[in-house]
């Protein structure tokens, strides 16, 4: 009997635990108990990824970014239903790839805990060991996420900034997450690793070059990109690295080029103009321990946005599909 009642009280604390953690939303180590090696199976995968394709990194960083603007819900990883657009048919996701690698991901943690880790928490996972195994910091995020069951190519329309939002439009957009404007610099330097496509930027250097830009750093994007016909359709493959130095690093050359006027894209080059943003700017292409530090802390924030948690949402088994 007292066997009996000591396993009903054991049962009963993992009850309210488990109630717990579901009541509180995101939380440290939500898996503990259902998929204790979760966060390590999908860091060592995305390990694994990388030395086999090197960009799926780079990639799985962006995609915590067009998936966190509304809700950090794996709704960008849906297909359209239905006749209904998702946000991957979207202008706003002209570029994103290697989404069918997060379904490698989805599966490692399938094979130990089947429909236990929910996609939103697989792509947040993956975008913080993303940018740790390309030299970033490590970033330790809370877990707990659910999935959307919808997507709408509407939402991802207007949503996302551009390549061509001003500095107000992102610091506002940013700050609505609760991301300051030191932060938000520091999540720009993102745009350290990767590339971009010409229609990106075609309109800094086409008609006229903007007059912020280095001119020989301008003549390297021409060469790179030629000027299209009109009417022509834009050449979306096309493309030039957003740091040519060290492309695959995740360090402060971002920050070191905006200060010589080789910021890429119009944003790049308008932080390190703007009085707002510019100190900071400055100080992170001084120091690349700062920006790893407060890059970390806003990328935390963004991970946090509006989650579905608890009984909202789902645990898709295949990140492409609702259940």
């Amino acid at each position: 009997m007292d066997r009996l009642a000591a396993l009903l009280i054991a049962l009963f604390c993992l009850l309210a635990t488990v109630l717990k953690v579901e009541s509180e939303g995101l939380v440290y180590d939500y898996y503990a108990n259902s998929c204790p090696n979760a966060e390590k199976i999908i860091h060592d995968t995305v390990y694994k990824l990388y030395e086999k394709k090197g960009n799926i990194a780079t990639s799985l960083i962006r995609y915590v970014f067009h998936d966190c603007f509304d809700s950090c819900d794996a709704s960008v990883l849906l297909e359209s239903s239905k006749g209904v657009p998702a946000e991957k048919e979207s202008h706003s996701q002209v570029g994103m790839r290697n989404g069918k690698w997060i379904n490698n991901i989805k599966k490692a943690v399938e094979d130990s805990c089947p429909g236990v880790v929910s996609c939103a928490d697989v792509l947040a996972l993956g975008g913080a060991a993303g940018a740790q195994v390309l030299g970033g910091p490590a970033i330790k995020l809370k877990t707990g996420r659910k999935d959307s069951r919808v997507s709408l190519k509407s939402v991802a329309d207007t949503g996302i900034p551009t390549p061509q939002s001003n500095v107000s439009f992102v610091l506002d957009y940013f700050s609505k997450m609760g991301i300051n404007t030191e932060e938000t610099v520091a999540l720009l330097g993102a745009h350290t690793i990767g590339r971009a496509h010409c229609v990106s930027f075609e309109e800094r250097i086409y008609p006229t070059v903007d007059p912020k830009m280095d001119p020989v750093f301008a003549s390297m994007l021409k060469y790179r990109c030629p000027q299209q016909k009109t009417g022509a359709e834009p050449v979306h493959f096309t493309y030039f690295r957003n740091d040519e130095q060290s492309p695959m690093a995740f360090d402060n050359h971002y920050y070191v080029n905006l200060m010589a006027n080789q910021g890429l894209l119009h944003i790049d080059s308008e932080i390190a103009w703007d009085s707002r943003t510019k100190l900071f700017v400055v100080e992170y292409a001084k120091d690349n321990a700062l920006w790893h530090k407060n890059f970390a802390t806003a990328f935390t924030k963004l991970s946090e946005h509006n989650p579905l948690t608890g009984t909202q949402g789902e645990v898709r088994k295949h990140c492409s599909y609702t259940l």
